[in-house]
């Protein structure tokens, strides 16, 4: 089997974690016999390094993600000889007057939630991308059962043609992280970790709320906050300037993913607080690690997390202190950790690497 997979959004954010992990774990199996990739031409030296695979076959190009790669990335994809019998997309940004057996996937939904600070106009366009992908594909692929019943609820679409495929994770995500340069951790003392965005649907100002409730209790606790700025100005932003906060919140806003794994290695807690996600690696991430997780209690966590985790109402900073205050005064036990290392099993690469290859054959009739 040929098939193409699209890597525009390789190594951005969790998209293109999926995709590294998939190309990975197909590249490997007997019954692909060649992989096309479209990379971004800035990505080239990453891209060759980690994966000198003689199956994989890529173009790089310097298409800009606008408007522009809709006209003109299906003209790139159509110089790959022989054409591919399976065209995947692991997000919704299939080009037009694209012709072949469309596989693609809808991530989450969140630009057009309540959740949003986008403009209008940027909501109805993601809104019409999102329709034209769905109205193009054989099969659409979404990564929780979660973001297909907001899929079902926000588009004519028959729930027949969705397939429920989880994000593969790395083989191990508990491995030790390979050394820094220099001596000593990144960050000295007992730390709560948060790793993604800072967008707004994060709850990052619940987070910093209930942070500060526990800080007479822990004074010497820090709050470390991975992830990139999303827009000017914002809560993380305020409290680095408030009097009672300071030195006590530690921004990473481009950490590397080793700057990430040391980051985990030595929290003392994990927290995820968002008001809504697609999916949601990072607590996957650090029940794999063996660290203590906070999650907000909201449909898709409960969905992807299971009892492996500790819940609270994201809209209450002082529930979130309290869980936090328990995990920070109850370690994990052997059984918990082995608790979260059974559900990590549910997303090994192999696992979700068989579920694509099975939903491929089936949409060329094989």
């Amino acid at each position: 089997m040929r098939i193409y997979i699209d890597g525009m959004l390789f190594r951005h954010a969790g998209i293109g974690r999926i995709y590294q992990n998939l190309l990975q774990s197909l590249a490997e199996s007997p019954e692909i016999s060649r992989i096309y990739t479209l990379i971004p031409k800035a990505r080239k030296e990453d891209f060759l390094h980690r994966y000198p695979h003689d199956k994989i076959e890529a173009i790089f190009t310097d298409l800009p993600f606008d408007y522009r790669e809709y006209f003109r990335k299906g003209l790139l994809i159509q110089k790959f000889k022989p054409k591919p019998d399976i065209l995947y997309f692991p997000y919704h940004n299939v080009p037009f007057f694209l012709k072949g057996t469309i596989v693609s996937t809808v991530c989450d939904l969140i630009p057009i939630s309540p959740f949003s600070s986008l403009p209008w106009h940027a909501k109805s366009r993601f809104k019409y991308l999102v329709s034209h992908a769905l109205k193009v594909s054989t099969r659409i692929v979404c990564i929780s059962g979660f973001t297909k019943s907001q899929v079902t609820d926000c588009f004519d679409v028959s729930p027949d043609r969705i397939e429920v495929i989880y994000p593969p994770l790395e083989d191990d995500p508990s491995r030790d992280p390979p050394a820094l340069s220099g001596d000593g951790r990144m960050v000295e003392g007992d730390y709560i970790l948060f790793v993604g965005s800072r967008n707004p649907h994060k709850n990052l100002k619940c987070l910093i709320d209930a942070f500060g409730r526990l800080l007479p209790e822990f004074p010497g606790l820090k709050l470390v906050i991975a992830g990139a700025r999303m827009r000017s100005r914002d809560e993380v932003d305020e409290a680095l300037e408030n009097e009672g906060l300071r030195g006590k919140v530690i921004p990473y806003a481009a950490a590397t993913d080793r700057e990430i794994g040391h980051l985990y290695s030595n929290a003392r807690a994990f927290v995820f607080p968002s008001l809504i996600e697609g999916f949601g690696i990072p607590p996957l991430e650090a029940m794999a690690r063996g660290i203590p997780v906070v999650c907000s209690d909201i449909p898709v966590i409960r969905e992807v997390c299971g009892d492996s985790v500790r819940y609270a109402d994201p809209h209450d900073p002082s529930g979130f202190a309290s869980a936090l205050r328990d995990v920070l005064m109850n370690p994990l036990n052997s059984r918990d950790t082995l608790v979260g290392r059974d559900r990590i099993r549910m997303y090994t690469k192999e696992k979700i690497a068989g579920q694509y290859l099975r939903l491929f054959k089936r949409c060329i009739g094989k």
